[in-house]
């Protein structure tokens, strides 16, 4: 995870240096940028939280509780847990750049850390579904196994 997030940051520090993504061109969307920002922050944090939700209420399956046990869950949890830092960051900092008024150095700055941060958010929260989906898969690849042996050695009714 600690890779990803390196890797992210760097990225997204070279994209806004080489004015590929261009804080002035944010910033000339006015008050725009802030509303779609914290419309979309609080999108992606709450499918992060309702992600952790929906694992920790299926704790008490047995094939959950052995992920659990076994540290898989780890950096699933970890990550969603830091999508959603990230987002409400971003939601605080929206309302800060709306709120006050400051210099301009000051401004770039916020737009830019925002931008740093979402873009953050959007790559925790598509690394949390693919190891969702991977998770998922494993659990139901089990079952379906566990459904045939069942089927070849009869019921235990």
């Amino acid at each position: 995870m600690s890779l990803i997030t390196v890797v992210a940051i760097v990225g997204m520090v070279l994209l806004i240096r080489f004015k590929i993504v261009d804080i002035d061109k944010i910033i000339l969307t006015g008050n725009d940028y802030q509303y779609n920002i914290i419309s979309l922050s609080s999108v992606i944090g709450g499918f992060l939280f309702t992600g952790i939700g929906i694992l920790i209420s299926a704790i008490d399956k047995d094939r959950i509780k052995r992920l659990w046990e076994y540290n898989y869950l780890d950096n699933l949890y970890r990550s969603s847990f830091c999508g959603i830092v990230c987002n409400v960051i971003t939601i605080v900092l929206a309302f800060a750049y709306l709120s006050f008024s400051t210099s301009d150095i000051v401004m770039r700055f916020l737009v830019g850390f925002q931008t740093v941060l979402v873009m953050l958010g959007l790559v925790y929260f598509v690394w949390c579904v693919g190891r969702l989906m991977f998770i998922l898969k494993r659990l139901k690849t089990c079952d379906d196994e566990q459904k045939i042996v069942v089927k070849k050695h009869g019921s235990k009714h």
